[in-house]
């Protein structure tokens, strides 16, 4: 007998019942957010200047809405979530579990996460079933909420304390993410294949509208209690080696908080904060956005990675200085061999994913490195190939320009042996620093000089 499919609606309406007669107590939208962001967590409004993005020294949560005649709005999120509160029941409302410094949200200026969450799609009943036993056989850990989306699930793991982010920080919690990516998205818990997000994707909003429209509201669910890193790290099997990789340790991620900033680096706390002046930055050639563009008109991309692959490429559009309205054009040319594609008439690919994908573009997202943009996209990312010479070709044409630059007089053997670093005097601080104390750790350097760990590293 052939089972029963079920539209999205319907399964939307089992989904509700079942939670309710399993009883897992739904949280209000209101109640959820300010379990995750507690009372003080963000800036009082009184106290923000819009002028300058200054207040007290606090972050904010930052709101993204997509509207066909606004098109996309970014808005602050105050102590009072009054923000929240306003966009209750609004379409394409976007938010992620994260405290920005600035009033956009790029990752450069996510200072805290609250919490990890994840995209838990290709739902039926059975999976999400098996979703709640994995979680109380230990085998997955167990949620704080899970979130009804709408045909999927998104899984909310809030930590206990915030974790301050860095550059450092932000790529360990990534691997992490992956890792327990890997285990979550499995055979029995999703119906089609993973999807790995970074830890500042947005998902649509607790109490907004979910896909299927404003009937079908965004819903939060209580499972489990809050959670920490290491207790999230302790989820993967200790006699395996082949989840080593994602057993991270941030015991030693020590960052400088911002007060402590200002009276270190006054130049940059000026530049930075006060005038939010962006970093300096160096763009790669377009070659290597047409390069990508090229592999997503390909017949690689499988259903479930759609959304993604747009995605990664608003990242290498950003990477490759491409303007926005180009990559616009060439993000909708794929919307109908992207729906072509479709196995499941619930699960069709829309003009709305290549909107709510494409605000990767405005969040100034390249710090994405090669191997994580293949996983986004579901497909393989070759190793720089030196332009596609073997090594061989490639050492001729590097010596040859050696030889060349050292005929018009240019130093190329690097700095010579003795002679003190001008153009980098920090290396001079830490050598000496160094010398004062031969048995210092980097921490302890880290202290005593306020140069970051990358530096000391």
């Amino acid at each position: 007998m052939e089972k029963k499919r079920y539209t999205e609606k319907q399964l939307y309406k089992l989904k509700v019942a079942f939670y309710k007669e399993r009883g897992y107590e739904e949280i209000k939208p209101l109640e959820f957010y300010r379990e995750l962001f507690p009372i003080g967590t963000f800036e009082q409004e009184k106290y923000y200047n819009l002028d300058t993005n200054i207040g007290k020294g606090k972050p904010n949560g930052i709101m993204v809405r997509l509207n066909v005649k606004e098109g996309r709005k970014q808005r602050l999120i105050f102590d009072n979530l009054q923000t929240i509160e306003n966009e209750l029941g609004n379409e394409n409302v976007i938010l992620s579990p994260i405290g920005y410094f600035g009033r956009t949200r790029k990752n450069e200026n996510a200072k805290y996460l609250y919490a990890m969450a994840f995209d838990l799609d290709g739902q039926d009943i059975a999976q999400l079933k098996d979703t709640l036993h994995q979680m109380n056989s230990g085998f997955i850990p167990k949620a704080t909420y899970i979130v009804l989306s709408g045909h999927g699930s998104h899984l909310y793991y809030v930590f206990d304390e915030p974790i301050r982010l860095n550059q450092h920080v932000v790529r360990e919690l990534n691997k992490l993410k992956n890792g327990l990516t890997k285990r979550i998205w499995n055979t029995y818990t999703s119906l089609v294949d993973p999807q790995f997000q970074p830890i500042a994707q947005g998902f649509r909003m607790v109490g907004s509208a979910s896909k299927l429209g404003k009937l079908y509201p965004v819903r939060a669910y209580r499972v489990g209690g809050k959670t920490t890193i290491k207790k999230l790290v302790e989820c993967f099997p200790k006699d395996l080696k082949e989840w080593d990789e994602y057993r991270i340790n941030l015991e030693y991620a020590v960052t400088t908080p911002i007060a402590d900033a200002k009276e270190l680096w006054g130049d940059w706390y000026h530049r930075r904060i006060e005038l939010g002046q962006k970093p300096n930055r160096w763009y790669v050639k377009r070659a290597l956005y047409d390069w990508w563009l090229k592999r997503l008109r390909g017949n690689e991309i499988k259903v479930g990675h759609r959304y993604f692959a747009i995605m990664t490429l608003g990242i290498y559009a950003v990477k490759c200085n491409i303007p926005f309205e180009e990559l616009e054009r060439d993000a909708y040319s794929l919307l109908a061999p992207y729906d072509e594609i479709t196995e499941d008439e619930r699960n069709h690919f829309t003009e709305d994913d290549i909107k709510t994908a494409l605000k990767v573009y405005h969040d100034g997202s390249t710090n994405y490195p090669r191997d994580f943009i293949g996983k986004l996209a579901g497909i393989s990312m070759p190793v720089n190939k030196r332009n596609y010479r073997e090594q061989s070709e490639h050492l001729i044409l590097a010596r040859g320009i050696k030889e060349i630059k050292k005929k018009m007089g240019e130093i190329v053997d690097g700095r010579p042996k003795g002679r003190k670093n001008s153009v980098y005097p920090k290396a001079e601080i830490i050598k000496k620093w160094r010398a004062d104390n031969p048995n210092g750790k980097k921490i302890e350097c880290y202290r005593a000089t306020g140069i970051t760990r990358p530096t000391i590293d």
